[in-house]
């Protein structure tokens, strides 16, 4: 029963051979043979195969259900390593020897941004204070991208054992996904346990995973909690798990590495003086390599660069002790660009501190009612303010800098009294099906409407007066399927075999996930509730 709940259509099992195997594909059609010739012809260095070296047993969901193009892990990671090296810029050896820089920039590697179809969406219990990890629940599993980022872990044997949340969470979407459960609720999955110190130690066979120390919430649904924050407590968990493969991905790289260099000393004698003596060709290939890593180490150069003439900026990134994820800043990760000007003594000094960032909280305490391009532009102005210590007067300006695939923003609905009491903000706050950045708030001002044009998905909602008390909510408007809806089409004339076409809200309707309940209600009664957070992704 692959249908909405009510339907009664049946759908037959396909026939699956046991003894064939199945070999992970992205969704771009790039197999691990494409990753590699692709890897060796761009100057990169990364080589899709190495996990060769270090078997990782990749197996396929065997349920019919599935929505997404799972593929290892070893190679989604590679062609997001290949998407940053055509982003940057890398050299290549030119003819005669001499290197060129590759001017063409290419667009980056995502992961899946669509569902080979529409799931429909299916209930989860409140057994206590669940309310707040349901809601971003719904909201994640109805981003392809990270769906396909999930399953992709849980059926990868090595991700499995070094990101146990995100596998966990991936047999959880498969479950969810399963044909013929549509109508019935769902227990959500145990994704942040108490853990004792030292589980975490990357060295060891154990899983990498974060510890939350016994002072801290661990936010498990005994107690109500913030869904922002569960979601940023989840996502610093994830982070680290696939820190920790991709070190182990980056060290395979390098013990392979250092194999094929002993291989290359152990070469004959004659080979070597032939290498030697051949003067330009040798010694020109080395030369052209040298200045390949050193344009790839200038792109990162810290210290002054002149922009608009005059004006010059002192740039510092922060670089975070537990490093990047590469695969989680492919689907959540924005940089955010903090210019502060007055430090220095000139005045044209500005300093720029680059920070990354998965969610971006937005002010809309300053109007009763605004729209969500209003609140950006608040957000992102200019503003006076004094450095005590050096006694001088700064102006700060934030721009965004990386628009990331998909954006995560938080309403700031608290504010403090006089009193020192938190309270709620109830402002409107107007949103469409489709979001343009402005501009005027962007680092790269030449960046045109289509690279800042994103599509709503989902919105939390937050129902209640008080800060630390209430009810969330979930409204799906894009990438889900509406259960009331049956639409039953005929493949050919007089033809019996029928099939369902999953079709997702119109432009009046949304899907409400109310915990266990799931129902479909106009959109004004989406306008109505307080809008706590909205997810959106880009639309190219």
């Amino acid at each position: 029963m692959g249908g909405p709940p009510g339907s009664q259509v049946a759908q037959k099992k396909p026939n699956r051979p046991r003894h064939k195997k199945q070999e992970g594909v992205s969704e771009n059609g790039a197999s691990a043979k494409g990753a590699t010739t692709l890897a060796s012809s761009n100057g990169c260095g990364v080589t899709a195969m190495q996990a060769a070296a270090s078997p990782s047993p990749f197996q396929p969901p065997r349920q019919p259900n599935v929505y997404t193009d799972c593929a290892p892990l070893r190679e989604l990671y590679d062609q997001v390593r290949l998407s940053e090296c055509g982003l940057h810029g890398i050299s290549v050896r030119g003819g005669a020897g001499r290197p060129r820089r590759r001017e063409e920039k290419g667009r980056p590697f995502t992961l899946q941004q669509s569902f080979s179809e529409l799931p429909y969406p299916r209930g989860i219990m409140n057994n206590s204070n669940f309310c707040f990890m349901n809601s971003m629940l719904q909201a994640l599993m109805f981003i392809p991208s990270f769906a396909q980022l999930t399953v992709s872990v849980s059926c990868d044997a090595q991700a499995r054992q070094l990101c146990p949340t995100l596998a966990t969470l991936g047999k959880w979407t498969l479950q969810y996904w399963k044909p013929g459960f549509t109508r019935l609720a769902m227990i959500a999955p145990t994704l942040m346990p108490r853990l004792p110190a030292g589980a975490n130690n990357s060295n060891s066979g154990a899983p990498r995973s974060a510890v939350v120390p016994a002072s801290q919430r661990i936010l498990d649904g005994s107690v109500q909690e913030d869904a922002q924050e569960f979601l940023q407590k989840l996502l610093e968990r994830v982070h680290e798990e696939l820190v920790g493969l991709e070190e182990a991905f980056q060290q395979a790289d390098a013990s392979e590495a250092a194999t094929e260099s002993e291989m290359g000393l152990i070469a004959p004698a004659a080979t070597t003086t032939t290498a030697s003596g051949g003067g330009g060709g040798g010694g020109g290939g080395g030369r052209a390599d040298a200045p390949d890593d050193a344009t790839a180490s200038t792109f990162h150069k810290k210290g002054w660069t002149f922009v608009k003439g005059k004006e010059k900026l002192a740039v510092r990134e922060h670089e975070d002790v537990q490093g990047q994820s590469k695969l989680l800043a492919s689907i959540f990760g924005g940089t955010l660009e903090s210019h502060l000007q007055g430090k220095q003594r000139q005045r044209d000094r500005v300093s720029v501190l680059i920070e990354r960032y998965y969610c971006l909280p937005v002010d809309v305490g300053f109007a009763p009612e605004c729209t969500v391009e209003q609140a950006l532009e608040r957000t992102f102005m200019t503003e006076r303010i004094y450095d005590s210590e050096h006694e001088k007067k700064l102006k700060k300006t934030l721009r965004l800098g990386r628009l990331p695939s998909v954006l995560f923003l938080q309403l700031r609905r608290w504010a403090v009294t006089r009193e020192g009491e938190l309270v709620k903000l109830d402002n409107v706050v107007r949103i469409k099906r489709t979001l343009l950045i402005p501009r005027t708030i962007c680092a790269d001002e030449t960046l045109g409407n289509t690279e800042r044009a994103y599509r709503l998905l989902s919105v939390v909602c937050h129902r209640g007066d008080a800060v630390s008390r209430g009810h969330y909510v979930t409204y799906l408007v894009h990438h889900a399927a509406t259960p009331a809806v049956l639409k039953v089409q005929s493949s050919e004339p007089g033809n019996k075999d029928t099939a369902i076409l999953r079709s997702p809200p119109d432009a009046a309707t949304v899907i409400l996930c109310n915990d266990a309940n799931i129902s479909v209600c106009p959109a004004k009664n989406m306008e109505k509730e307080t809008m706590y957070f909205l997810v959106y992704q880009k639309t190219s």
